[in-house]
């Protein structure tokens, strides 16, 4: 049997080891870095943002990788896109978890080093659109919905958080801070938008191709 066809890596039962490895990292922060200043807890929301961040580029190039090299790990990517996303808006949860935390305990840090009122607004509205993505992936909801509004919502929701993702890291090198795992997501963020425009043009391109 092929590793990707386990059982344990598709379906729920990935969704559940992905979170259950968040948990674990999560926990292991909170043990060695804690909550008991601001600059450690903004370290929790940033890993929370690591933690998370992997899957939803994994989410964005799911079908267009298919469209384009359609082999096993790309048909499992599609397989499981579903589940990737919600390990997405798992991980993603933390950050909330740990913003509130900040706010409980440190508001004067949060508001005079972090963010303005219109930064957590935007924020509110992330997590909202995140929570709507969370909440549709699920079938009952999704078949009470129209198909195209139902992709509407995932398309846009899909490409704003690669995006809101992205920037934030790019947003860290350009600030001088050349730390290793931003440049890792700013080029594996760049990797998965050139597959997506590649198989977009390579979908333009076909029915030309027909026609001649």
């Amino acid at each position: 049997m092929n590793l990707l066809q386990h059982p344990s890596l598709n379906g729920w039962p990935l969704f559940y080891l992905v979170a259950a490895l968040t948990f674990a990292v999560i926990g292991a922060g909170l043990v060695i870095t804690g909550i008991s200043s601001p600059e450690a807890t903004v370290s929790l929301i940033r890993l929370s943002v690591q933690l998370a961040s992997p899957w939803i580029f994994l989410a964005f190039v799911a079908r267009p990788l298919v469209q384009l090299n359609p082999g096993s790990f790309s048909k499992w990517l599609l397989r499981n896109r579903r589940y990737l996303g919600l390990s997405f808006a798992a991980g993603f949860a933390w950050q909330a978890v740990f913003i509130a935390v900040l706010l409980a305990l440190y508001p004067d840090y949060y508001w005079q080093q972090l963010h303005n009122t219109a930064d957590l607004v935007l924020r509110m509205l992330s997590y909202l659109l995140l929570l709507a993505l969370t909440i549709t992936s699920f079938y009952p909801v999704r078949r009470a919905m129209r198909p195209a509004s139902w992709r509407a919502l995932h398309l846009v929701g899909t490409w704003y958080f690669w995006a809101a993702i992205w920037v934030s890291y790019a947003g860290v090198l350009l600030s001088g801070d050349t730390r290793i795992i931003a440049i890792v997501y700013v080029i594996a963020g760049l990797i998965v938008l050139t597959v997506r425009l590649a198989a977009y043009l390579k979908n333009r391109s076909m029915p030309e191709m027909k026609v001649s």
